[in-house]
């Protein structure tokens, strides 16, 4: 993969910014789109994403084990910058060192106060900028 994408995808997914977005759809192609903001990409490959609500993304993660992570930000220009990430689902915890790196992670933020359901371990498979246009 592209190492400015990578960097990009890592400096946006880790500021656990509120217009991050992680789309799924079901088995009947039916899309849904959940807020998603406490993740981590650890490495080049993997994201950690801490579940503790989005009851219809999970059910479409079990099903499809695939999304894509969208971060959309604009300057005070409202020139917008961005990235999307493909990924494909590998591992659902409920507990171990990842679980609690998450839960460590959710505890610092506003979100604190809800119990963590899952832990969610993601491969990317693809990353692009959020315009290809040139």
């Amino acid at each position: 993969m592209d190492k400015d994408l990578l960097e990009k995808a890592r400096e946006l997914l880790n500021r656990n910014l509120p217009s991050t977005t992680l789309s799924t759809v079901d088995k009947d192609y039916n899309v849904n789109v959940a807020v998603i903001s406490v993740l981590e990409m650890i490495d080049d490959e993997t994201i950690l994403c801490a579940r503790f609500g989005a009851d219809r993304t999970y059910a479409n993660l079990l099903s499809t084990r695939k999304g894509v992570f969208m971060v959309l930000t604009f300057d005070e220009f409202q020139t917008k910058e961005g990235i999307r990430v493909a990924v494909e689902m590998i591992g659902d915890e409920t507990g171990g060192p990842h679980y609690q790196r998450m839960r460590d992670r959710l505890d610092q933020t506003r979100y604190k106060r809800f119990p963590l359901k899952n832990c969610l371990i993601f491969k990317i498979t693809g990353i692009l900028p959020i315009s290809t246009l040139k």
